[in-house]
């Protein structure tokens, strides 16, 4: 189903991968900042008695988990920028730890939001929500957020424009492109990549926004999964250009420009746990693979021994060189499960986290 506000009524109204994912990262001097958010349990898990192992103290920014699989061992505590529990609201996640980066780019900056974890962990809901306006994800309220702004910066002339595309089984698609599926070729330039002939359309208001969201995810690839009705089985980024002209103090213009990636990074799947055969199994192939280039890049920027940051090792990680390693404001919201079936996800999951 469409998980954001996709009509204007409406509108009025208003990770499981491998091992390897157990590295640190980095808080580098340009902003990063990371968020950890656990789900409730589900309708099926509270059926079947699931145990819940996390435990979170949204004050204090722990989280711990609890192996129940081995009742004498220690639980595993680890410490974030924010953490927030079943209880947390969107308003509260995206106020507290989205924000200011959405800020940031109406005054020039760049910002780059992304959600991971495994299949079913919540990345979806957080970053796009729900058809009612106190259950919009971060994408949908950052929209608002923009053109409230831009509506009392009398002393500014902005232009807004949006593209959205996924990268599916390895190829970058455009979303927005009147060509369905029209495949797009990742280029080179001085500072990183960039995709070739990505559709960008000028919008004037937040429902305007909210159309071309609604219309991209009509066309992204969804399948079901034994732990997804809705599985996402691409990466995708919804980008935000702000421009504006700026008058100086000796009167001469100066544009300035910042832009906002929001990327939903696909879950990464064990097929004994998704069910995944034929077409699934190679579009989670692919999704692993590149989730574990990614892990390789975040690892690399983590350890200053090391000089070469693997960027150029998957489609995903050249794209999101300058978002990783730019002069750019970064939150990771890493999106967990509350329940002991999932406990080695989760581990992974806050492993990466921390």
């Amino acid at each position: 189903s469409e998980m954001c506000i996709r009509d204007r009524s409406t509108w009025e109204a208003v990770v499981s991968t491998q091992s390897t994912w157990g590295v640190r990262m980095n808080r580098r001097e340009e902003g990063v900042k990371v968020a950890v958010r656990c789900r409730p349990r589900s309708t099926y898990e509270a059926g079947s008695e699931r145990q819940v192992v996390v435990d979170i103290d949204n004050a204090a920014r722990t989280v711990v988990l609890r192996n129940t699989w081995k009742p004498t061992e220690e639980p595993k505590r680890f410490t974030f920028d924010y953490a927030f529990g079943m209880e947390a609201t969107q308003e509260q996640i995206y106020r507290e730890s989205a924000s200011d980066i959405v800020q940031g780019v109406l005054d020039g900056r760049n910002g780059t939001i992304f959600a991971y974890g495994q299949t079913a962990s919540g990345r979806s809901f957080t970053m796009e929500g729900r058809n009612e306006p106190e259950l919009r994800g971060i994408i949908p309220r950052s929209f608002e957020h923009i053109f409230t702004e831009i509506g009392v910066r009398t002393d500014r002339q902005y232009v807004v424009r949006v593209s959205y595309f996924e990268l599916y089984n390895d190829e970058f698609i455009d979303l927005l492109s009147k060509n369905k599926r029209q495949k797009l070729e990742l280029r080179e330039k001085p500072t990183g990549f960039f995709l070739k002939d990505l559709t960008s359309i000028v919008v004037r208001d937040a429902r305007e926004m909210n159309d071309q969201l609604v219309l991209g995810m009509r066309n992204r690839n969804v399948a079901y999964t034994a732990m997804n009705a809705n599985s996402g089985r691409s990466h995708c980024t919804f980008s935000i250009s702000v421009e504006y002209n700026e008058q100086e103090s000796d009167g001469s213009q100066s544009v300035r420009k910042g832009t906002l990636n929001m990327v939903n990074l696909a879950g990464g799947e064990k097929f004994s746990k998704t069910g995944a055969a034929g077409e699934r199994v190679r579009e989670a192939v692919n999704l692993n693979k590149s989730l574990k280039a990614l892990v390789d890049v975040l690892s690399a920027l983590a350890d200053p021994k090391i000089k070469h940051i693997p960027f150029r090792s998957s489609k995903l990680t050249k794209f999101m060189q300058e978002s990783l390693a730019g002069n750019t404001n970064v939150l990771m919201i890493a999106n967990v499960s509350p329940v002991d079936w999932n406990h080695e996800e989760t581990l992974s999951t806050l492993r990466l986290a921390s």
